[in-house]
């Protein structure tokens, strides 16, 4: 499970890139932690918009945060991983309740997949 170590790391990360891919995206930062995401996700800037992992055309949702630092991180209710991209907006990863993994968190301490049932 995702933990404070792991949160620590996100915060004040750099977003540095996106990769748009069939069946996943995956969110690079500039210390090295990477999101990969097969779920949807919520973006939060000036209205709310949904996107899916699994579907490339969303992509274009996250790339309003490229170069933006995180400010805060926090995981919440049902496995949810919320990044906190400060005026900028924010990012909610929802992760399915089907018991496959939705998504996986990269960083120093260790690779974390989040699977929700």
């Amino acid at each position: 499970m995702i933990d404070e170590l792991d949160l620590k790391e996100l915060t004040s990360a750099m977003l540095v890139g996106v990769t748009v891919g069939v069946g996943s995206q995956v969110l690079i930062f500039g210390n090295g932690v990477t999101v990969l995401m097969q779920c949807p996700f919520r973006c939060n800037k000036g209205g709310e918009q949904w996107g899916h992992g699994e579907e490339p055309a969303t992509g274009a949702l996250v790339f309003d945060f490229l170069n933006h630092k995180i400010e805060r991180a926090c995981f919440e209710v049902e496995g949810e991983l919320a990044l906190d991209f400060g005026e900028v907006g924010s990012l909610v990863i929802v992760p399915d309740s089907n018991g496959l993994e939705s998504y996986v968190l990269t960083t120093r301490f260790g690779i974390t997949p989040v699977s929700v049932i």
